[in-house]
């Protein structure tokens, strides 16, 4: 009868030998730093491939950080600027808020007026609003103006074109106040003339 030896395994020779088999896979697979360079490599070209795509096609919410480049306004008298222009009145005219508003409130307490239309060329000429940024890609449109009878509310729809930005997209912010200032005036003063009025008819009362 034969018997065959008992080999007995020790704690350092099962750690040696997992030490062996880890070596082993190691070896045959990618290194540590292959794999940490081909994932930056995928990063990189995922990356730039979305910013060339986003460069090209950008989301609309993103042309507010990154505007798209836009060219200087056009020569005013040249019969393609003449188009654009009549092109923007047809759309001022189709205006949702302009359509319901006119159908909504009283056609007799209510008047349309174009300001600066009745000014003569001469004095626009040296009238910012009026002349000097008049044109498209800047003031394309006289401005539309639906105002009460008695003055004490208006309506004041204004294009603004890209020619008139502080940065590119951006509407420089001094003309939205000079803008307001010009519109707002219409029914200030006038509330400021019947402000007087009372007043003085107070002052006779008393």
């Amino acid at each position: 009868m034969f018997t065959t030896p008992v080999r007995r395994i020790t704690p350092r020779a099962v750690g040696s030998r997992r030490f062996l088999a880890s070596a082993s896979s190691t070896s045959s697979g990618p290194s540590r730093g292959l794999r940490t360079l081909r994932f930056f490599a995928l990063a990189a070209t995922l990356g730039s491939t979305a910013y060339t795509v986003g460069a090209f096609y950008p989301p609309p919410l993103l042309t507010y950080i990154a505007p798209r480049t836009a060219p200087p306004p056009p020569d005013p008298d040249h019969p393609e600027s003449q188009a654009y222009v009549a092109a923007l009145e047809g759309q001022l005219q189709k205006l949702p808020i302009l359509l319901k508003h006119r159908e909504d409130e009283d056609p007799k307490a209510w008047y349309e007026t174009r300001p600066y239309g009745s000014i003569p060329e001469d004095r626009r000429a040296n009238n910012l609003t009026a002349g000097a940024l008049r044109g498209p890609g800047r003031l394309a449109l006289l401005p539309f103006v639906r105002a009460r009878v008695d003055e004490s509310e208006a309506l004041v729809i204004v294009h603004v074109g890209r020619g008139l930005c502080g940065h590119d997209g951006i509407v420089h912010g001094g003309l939205l106040a000079t803008l307001l200032d010009e519109t707002l005036a219409r029914t200030v003063s006038t509330l400021f003339v019947y402000t007087v009025q009372c007043y003085m008819l107070s002052i006779r009362l008393c």
